[in-house]
């Protein structure tokens, strides 16, 4: 299969190329830089950047759109979805939504913007929230929304033993300004006083540690993580939570997301709901790092059964098979 793309959240492309090895990607050049190799190195099967005026939609089998929580149909943060849609309009399209609705009204608005292309979330709960109802997504193929969890090679991931690991708190938070409830970041700002909180992300919001220079080097950070804290409120499946588990970080984490399909609190994470909660929890584990590490592990266990490149690759193909896009 041949798909096309365009630059927009290049660590979920990077875990999709690897679950389609046998297929190859090209992308748009539509939005930002088309491939960063210090985020995520080049995979085998990205076939090459194209201008938009040198796309042969005929040469192709799919392609991939994607919207967030705060393209609306009016803003130009909606741009590259638009041209993409009328570009591709001959072929298979698929939405890939990387939010959840922050209000009604957005949420109308993006929905309008969308028309009938099938969309596909990251949680049962974001396509739930989507759809506008419980129980739609009940019958498989009802639903003009899909949820296809995240997976990964699990064999990237590092996992450092506890003598190699900080005692402290880590999070990856590049939220602020208008995302910034969203993200969690006034609970971060205030958690930054209590707890020894290694925050990557926007200085401008708090954030006190710069973003890594490779991939090598952001995996190695995660495996010396012994907590790891996640205040996302409504991205459904953060992925660096996924990573952060991965790598065997003890996992504290606000509610939300399908999380109770996968952290079994004080087995496999926590979870906390306030700020007197969070505070208590992580500062319990700083102080009680063969706790933290215990758990971490059992976390890193569960999530290299659960969120694996096998799995991803097995929900995307029901869904393409659904949608008449792939042959079984």
């Amino acid at each position: 299969m041949k798909i096309l793309d365009y630059a927009w959240h290049q660590a979920h492309l990077y875990r999709l190329m690897g679950a389609f090895h046998d297929s190859t990607f090209s992308i748009v050049n539509l939005r930002r830089e088309s491939w960063n190799i210090y985020q995520r190195p080049k995979p085998s099967n990205l076939d090459g950047i194209i201008e938009a005026v040198d796309v042969d939609v005929d040469d192709y089998d799919l392609a991939l759109l994607h919207l967030d929580q705060w393209c609306d149909k009016d803003t130009l943060r909606a741009l590259p979805f638009r041209i993409m849609r009328q570009l591709t309009k001959k072929i298979p399209q698929i939405c890939i939504m990387h939010g959840t609705p922050d209000n009604e009204n957005n949420r109308r608005r993006i929905l309008q913007l969308l028309g009938d292309v099938p969309v596909v979330c990251n949680s049962l709960q974001a396509a739930r929230e989507w759809d506008g109802g419980e129980n739609r997504l009940d019958v498989y193929g009802l639903s003009q929304f899909r949820a296809i969890i995240h997976g990964y090679d699990v064999g990237e991931f590092l996992n450092y033993p506890q003598k190699k690991r900080r005692n402290e708190v880590m999070t990856v938070c590049s939220g602020g300004g208008v995302s910034s409830w969203y993200h969690g970041v006034p609970l971060l700002q205030r958690l930054s006083a209590d707890v020894p909180l290694a925050w990557y992300g926007n200085p401008d919001f708090g954030a006190n540690r710069s973003w890594k220079k490779s991939y090598q080097a952001y995996r190695e950070e995660i495996a010396g993580a012994l907590v790891y804290f996640s205040p996302t409120r409504r991205g459904p499946m953060p992925g660096a939570r996924t990573e952060a588990m991965l790598s065997g970080a003890c996992i504290v984490s606000v509610p939300g997301n399908d999380w109770e399909y996968y952290i079994k609190p004080g087995v496999t994470g926590f979870i906390v709901d306030t700020y007197i909660e969070a505070r208590n929890v992580l500062k319990g584990l700083i102080n009680d790092p063969s706790l933290a590490y215990g758990i971490g592990q059992a976390g890193r266990d569960l999530a290299r059964r659960l969120f694996t490149v096998e799995n991803l690759r097995s929900q995307w193909l029901d869904v393409l098979t659904n949608l008449e896009i792939w042959e079984v």
